[in-house]
């Protein structure tokens, strides 16, 4: 079988170069994503790709991707599975159809779609869509004068730690009298390890305060040579304006010290009403659309006989 491994903080060095060869927009081939998220959804790579359960992302890197989806083909044959390959952009469609006519079934994956926004329009949130996001700002300054942002640092992990462990268990409680399906304990897993192994991963991110109190964070690192990824957010729920606060103190700082990006990737809704409604408020200048695969033909009967 295909040796996959778990990933490390470490492996940054050499998975990271064939993420950024692929040059995909889309939140699933990040690095961070698939460290941070690896107890969510037991994320595996291998030297010849990258993989999620039975299902598959494509194989990243220079060259032909035939050897690699063959590799991976037999993979889940060992396994007794269909190739099933997730987040295919619309040139990876195309690439299978054409190459392996007939042999997936294509089905789109709307909860998956990354909500991508011009950097400019986050940063200054112009015209009449975004003035309610305006007001809430100027609430905070009333409620909270002087307010203020600066780049996260070492000596914020800590706090920033703190704050999100109490706003974790204040969503808890209230999810729970709610009675909702819960994530809240897998995205609290994934931000305590990209807080915790912050500077391993490549992670800008910054601090939003009043006087010594932490109001907000926020987190993300480059996707592509123009589209900044935003892996992570939180602020004050409390504390009207928090949020829109640290979103376009964010849109500012990645503008100021990386001019080449063009966009904000602020990842899928997976699926979640709220957090839907929330992305869309925003009005994102494009979705990432992407696909999931299956084969439709292929013999499970000569898969290899385990043992036992």
């Amino acid at each position: 079988m295909t040796p996959f491994q778990i990933p490390k903080a470490t492996d940054a060095t050499w998975v990271k170069p064939l993420l950024n060869a692929e040059g995909l927009a889309l939140c699933n081939y990040s690095f961070p994503v698939l460290f941070c998220w690896q107890h969510a959804y037991d994320f595996r790579y291998a030297r010849l790709t990258s993989s999620l359960g039975h299902s598959y992302l494509w194989p990243v890197g220079e060259g032909d991707p035939k050897p690699a989806l063959d590799a991976i083909t037999q993979d889940a044959r060992e396994e007794g599975q269909p190739l099933r390959l997730i987040a295919l952009t619309q040139y990876h469609k195309n690439w299978l159809e054409a190459n392996y006519p007939d042999r997936f079934a294509f089905e789109e994956a709307r909860d998956g779609f990354d909500y991508l926004y011009d950097i400019d329009r986050l940063a200054d949130l112009p015209g009449k869509k975004l003035h309610a996001k305006r007001n809430h700002i100027h609430r905070l300054d009333e409620a909270y004068p002087g307010w203020d942002w600066t780049p996260m640092t070492q000596a914020d992990i800590a706090p920033c730690l703190a704050m999100d462990a109490a706003w974790h268990q204040e969503a808890l409680t209230r999810e729970a009298a709610e009675g909702g399906l819960s994530t809240l304990d897998d995205e609290h897993r994934a931000l305590v390890l990209a807080l915790e192994n912050r500077e391993a991963l490549g992670l800008d991110g910054i601090v939003l305060r009043w006087q010594e109190e932490i109001l907000g964070f926020t987190l993300g690192a480059l996707l592509t040579e123009n589209v900044f990824d935003v892996h992570f957010e939180r602020a004050r729920g409390d504390i009207q304006g928090a949020y829109p606060a640290v979103n376009r103190s964010f849109a500012r700082y990645i503008r100021e010290k990386y001019p080449q990006v063009r966009y904000l990737d602020r990842e899928d809704d997976m699926g979640l009403p709220g957090l839907r409604k929330a992305k869309e408020s925003y009005y994102p200048d494009y979705l990432e659309v992407n696909f999931s695969a299956v084969e439709i033909r292929c013999d499970l009967t000569s898969r290899p006989k385990t043992e036992g």
